[in-house]
């Protein structure tokens, strides 16, 4: 038992210890394998530095190689970087691009480090031979971004300077301050010899017409203290600071002292037999001897420049990228290349500016068109229900006029009057009263069932149902229906708009004490306005008459129609009348809604 119990035990720390072991293995095979990377990017760098490109290369493809088969992404990265800056170096910028690139996604998984702010500084590079400005000061501003995190101030000097240079011209209230702080980088570190450089950067800033507003004046004075530094630090870029200061001197008229200086570089080149500086000393004084206006001086000059082109082109002299960065002829095609380039980012960013804004159109359109179609149906949805309210409110209404029309209390009073009249032995009488009280009747029964009745219907109903009233009411009355010459044939109106206020009427003048009792109608038009009128002479409205009338069952309900049609405060309009200064009664009119045949 005891032997089993430590055989476990051994077993049971064998397995702990194995993955220990393993582990460890793996660091070390690991180790093993980056320090190899490490050192074909080494042997690459020094073939790098040699100029012997082809070995170079082969050492950083091996490199590669080993980073991507054993997974080491630091390795990869550095690795992909050299062989950017390598080809770079040889100007196949396309190829230096995509390597960078990738290098970059890989370098930016890590905390920011010099190696990631190296391969956006060589990406910038790139990116500006290549054409693309834009990206190039993305990469730029980000290189200075990361040394200033790792806290580089030599490399972060270069570096500000050269996102300057990328921003001057484009953006000067930019790349003035990158270039002041530069400044300060470099007088702090003592590396004098960048000053001259910088000084002339600033100075082109200010002098730059495609910058903004130009203040020569400034540029000046930057461009005597590049003169000033590169006279004292950096001999080597006298000449070329002389030529700048000379042409800023020109532009503010100093000709004596621009002629100064240029002499000096005409007369140092010359020496030299440095033919390229020879050819802009010279074409800078045909400049300033064509300001002083000494045509001939200027001419002999500029023929003089003209024929060190020539030779220039016959030999086909090469310079270099740092020469070029030097020279005024050169410099001049630089920036008119540069501007050609920044147009066509412009048109190409235009471009992309344009189809944006066309898919945005497009978008916008579509949920326009959407949320128009839905306020659509909405609003169908919403008018068709009210609509349906309103028809079945408008039915509602109606049959409630019909049953206060015809209730049982004006019909049995109206054949007991017939009745009457037949006692009386005056059937002929009695047969006329029915007869226009059967056609009342009818007239009411049919009109409900419509949404419009022709006004001539409708007057004849009036006429019918005034008559039933006078023999409904002994002490009688007289009533007139004027028309006032309209067309009443080709008008139609709603149906039993007019009855409520005809009754309202007929009561007023019955209970008057005035022995001439009277009910006039009238239906009129005016500027396209159907208007009806009935007036009686019941005397004027009493204290609270015009609420009670208004709000009494039949009135109302033809008010609540005429609500549905007009909006005004007050759809029924009811006012004294007078006649020879004497209130006699009360005249009731409203507008009525009508169509035209």
């Amino acid at each position: 038992m005891k032997r089993c119990l430590a055989i476990c035990f051994l077993m049971s720390c064998l397995m702990l210890f194995v993955p220990q072991v393993s582990t460890a293995q793996a660091d070390i095979i690991k180790t093993k394998f980056e320090a190899q990377a490490d050192s074909l990017n080494q042997l690459g760098n020094r073939y790098l530095e040699k100029k012997e490109y082809p070995q170079a290369e082969a050492y950083y493809q091996k490199a590669i190689a080993l980073s991507r088969k054993q997974k080491l992404d630091q390795n990869l990265g550095c690795s992909l970087f050299n062989l950017s800056v390598l080809y770079s170096r040889t100007a196949n910028y396309e190829t230096a691009i995509g390597l960078g690139e990738e290098a970059v996604k890989i370098l930016e998984k890590y905390p920011p480090g010099l190696l990631l702010a190296k391969c956006y500084m060589t990406l910038e590079v790139c990116k500006k031979e290549h054409g693309q400005f834009l990206e190039a000061m993305g990469y730029a501003d980000k290189a200075v971004e990361v040394l200033r995190k790792v806290k580089n101030d030599t490399l972060l000097e270069h570096a500000l300077w050269r996102a300057g240079d990328l921003w001057n011209g484009w953006n000067t209230s930019r790349a003035i301050p990158m270039f002041k702080e530069s400044l300060a980088l470099a007088k702090k570190l003592q590396k004098y010899g960048d000053l001259d450089n910088i000084y002339s950067s600033l100075g082109f800033c200010y002098s730059d017409p495609f910058g903004g507003d130009p203040d020569f004046i400034t540029a000046e004075r930057y461009f005597l203290k590049a003169l000033e530094a590169a006279e004292q630090y950096d001999p080597g870029d006298v000449d070329i600071s002389r030529v700048y200061y000379a042409k800023i001197c020109t532009t503010n008229k100093k000709y004596k002292e621009a002629e100064y200086h240029l002499k000096i570089v005409y007369a140092d080149a010359k020496a030299a037999r440095n033919n390229d500086m020879l050819s802009t000393a010279a074409f800078c004084l045909s400049e300033v001897y064509s300001a002083m206006e000494d045509f001939q001086r200027a001419y002999n000059y500029l023929r003089e420049h003209e024929a060190l082109e020539e030779k220039y082109y016959d030999t086909q002299k090469k310079s270099t990228a740092g020469n070029m960065a030097f020279n005024f002829k050169t410099e001049r095609i630089k920036t008119q290349n540069k501007l050609l380039k920044q147009q066509r980012e412009l048109q190409r960013a235009k471009q992309e500016q344009e189809s944006f804004r066309k898919s945005v159109k497009i978008w916008i359109s579509v949920l326009v068109a959407v949320f128009l179609v839905l306020v659509t149906v909405l609003l169908f949805r919403f008018f068709k229900k009210k609509n349906m309210l309103l028809s079945k409110k408008s039915n509602t209404l109606r049959q409630q006029l019909l049953l206060t029309q015809m209730s049982p209390h004006f019909i049995t009073s109206s054949i007991s009057s017939i009745q009457t009249l037949i006692r009386e032995d005056k059937p002929d009488v009695a047969a006329t009263y029915l007869s226009k009280f059967a056609r009342l009747t009818r007239q009411i029964l049919e009109n409900s069932t419509g949404d419009y009745i022709a006004l001539d219907e409708e007057i004849v109903m009036i006429t019918n149902y005034l008559a039933v009233q006078q023999l409904l009411h002994p002490g009688s009355f007289s009533f007139t229906v004027d028309e006032d010459d309209i067309d009443s044939e080709a008008i139609y109106i709603p149906p039993m708009l007019t009855l409520p206020l005809i009754t309202n009427a007929v009561k007023r003048a019955m209970e008057s004490v005035v022995t001439e009792r009277s009910v006039e109608v009238r239906f009129l038009m005016k500027d396209e306005r159907l208007l009806f009128e009935v007036s009686n002479t019941g005397g004027p409205l009493e204290p609270g008459e015009r609420k009670a009338i208004l709000e009494s069952g039949s009135v109302n309900i033809t008010v609540e129609r005429l609500a549905n049609v007009y909006t005004g405060p007050e759809p029924v309009k009811l006012l004294n009348t007078s006649r020879e200064g004497i209130i006699t009664g009360v005249m009731a009119w409203f507008e009525i809604p009508y169509v035209r045949d």
